[in-house]
């Protein structure tokens, strides 16, 4: 057969066009094969998916779609699928789910931080540092005396700074040079299993001792981001926490009221709070549940990964999919809170109201295997603040301020303003 110039190129056009046919074709099926698997959810546009048209205060966008599209939904998220869990019922099986254990393979800022802390770290590695984070901070103090009177001094400090300015809360800081700081002193001492004083010593121990494992994660990058996570995390978290107690205190007086009173007839005004008497104080408890719950500071949960193709509720979640759990459509939800757009810390507290009651679905500190290490440090910070603060000052506004609980979204809740509250000392 004899072939000309033209042929040839007409053929080479031809063979050209058919390979990207077949090439769109095959990604079109794979696409909706995909897709079909995925539950449903609103459509975005190409390329960005939905992601142009998420709102600020995307948990309630979550929840408005949920009501749309189902308790799990999905979308694009530019070139990920983000799947959206909302309600308890399903929540609480994701939070078991062995299969959605995983974090995104990025960093959280890609670029900027190139390496995980154990909060971003999947399968055995994050096992091996969550494992040594809770053995060494419970061996250096965790549910110990010597952690509370570390906090009650820093609390007697704070509070003599409180008599003499009225600012209340100093912004988040930035802990970077400081934890390179901290880390270089800690690394001129001779630390053994023994010596053990604090976080970074118990690191620096396991450290030493993986030093011939090849691709090891404790090293000293990853130390300083689980540093930078103990310090930024646990100080913006709980100062934030307080910052919302204190609205709530001033914009419902009854309950510091309460509050005050529970104080005078367990531990007096004089003597400092302990974590045992948490047990004699249950509307204080009550108020602080009701707190974490009434804020939701963190109300939708860091990304999470499906490591395998898995379920929840009978709906798909492919492998390496994206999924966030709406912990605020649980905080809100109806159908487990009496009005809960009210703020009401009576509905922690059991009939005869002797006791205060956490339930499951109290999830401020997300849950399952995942749930935060700090929770039982928060909680103790946060009953030891709030006692020691009423038990030494009437929290007021000024004069004719309004106390709004209005919120704004960044990475936390916060408050969209703050009024200059007043500390009077009790008599």
């Amino acid at each position: 057969m004899f072939f000309t110039v033209s042929n040839v190129n007409i053929f080479l056009v031809k063979f050209f066009y058919g390979l990207v046919t077949l090439f769109l074709v095959n990604h079109v099926i794979k696409f909706v094969q995909r897709v079909r698997k995925l539950p449903p959810g609103p459509w975005g546009l190409p390329f960005v998916g939905y992601l142009p048209f998420l709102r600020h205060d995307s948990q309630n966008q979550m929840t408005e779609l949920a009501a749309k599209y189902g308790p799990v939904f999905s979308f694009k998220c530019g070139k990920f699928d983000l799947i959206v869990i909302n309600q308890w019922k399903f929540i609480k099986e994701a939070l078991t789910n062995e299969h959605l254990l995983g974090r995104p393979k990025e960093t959280i800022l890609p670029g900027v931080i190139d390496h995980h802390s154990f909060a971003e770290m999947t399968g055995e590695p994050w096992k091996q540092q969550r494992r040594i984070a809770l053995t060494t901070l419970r061996d250096v103090g965790f549910g110990k005396s010597e952690m509370e009177d570390s906090i009650r001094d820093e609390i007697k400090s704070f509070s003599e700074v409180l008599k003499s300015f009225k600012e209340t809360f100093s912004l988040f800081k930035k802990f970077e040079s400081h934890i390179i700081d901290e880390v270089d002193e800690h690394r001129k001492k001779d630390i053994d299993d023994n010596s053990i004083k604090d976080y970074i010593d118990g690191f620096l121990n396991e450290m030493s001792k993986r030093q011939n494992e090849k691709d090891s994660s404790f090293n000293l990058d990853t130390l300083q981001r689980n540093a930078a996570l103990f310090y930024g995390a646990g100080s913006d978290t709980i100062s934030n926490t307080l910052k919302w107690m204190m609205l709530y205190l001033v914009k419902y007086p009854e309950y510091q009221i309460k509050i005050r009173d529970e104080i005078k007839q367990t531990i007096g005004l004089n003597r400092q709070p302990e974590n045992v008497d948490r047990q004699q104080m249950p509307f204080t408890m009550a108020f602080i549940y009701e707190s974490l719950r009434f804020s939701s500071i963190v109300p939708l949960n860091l990304l999470r990964r499906a490591t395998e193709d898995t379920k929840v509720g009978g709906y798909s979640i492919p492998k390496d999919s994206l999924v966030v759990f709406n912990f605020w459509s649980v905080h809100h939800d109806p159908n487990l809170w009496d009005n809960p757009e009210l703020f009401k810390p009576e509905r922690f507290l059991n009939e005869d109201k002797s006791k205060a009651i956490k339930p499951p679905y109290l999830v401020a500190f997300s849950g399952g295997r995942r749930v935060c290490p700090g929770e039982s440090f928060a909680y103790l910070q946060l009953f030891l603040y709030l006692v020691s603060f009423l038990q030494q000052f009437e929290i007021s506004a000024e004069s004719g301020k309004d106390i709004s609980l209005e919120r704004a979204y960044y990475f936390l809740v916060r408050q969209k303003s703050l009024p200059n509250l007043i500390f009077k000392s009790v008599d």
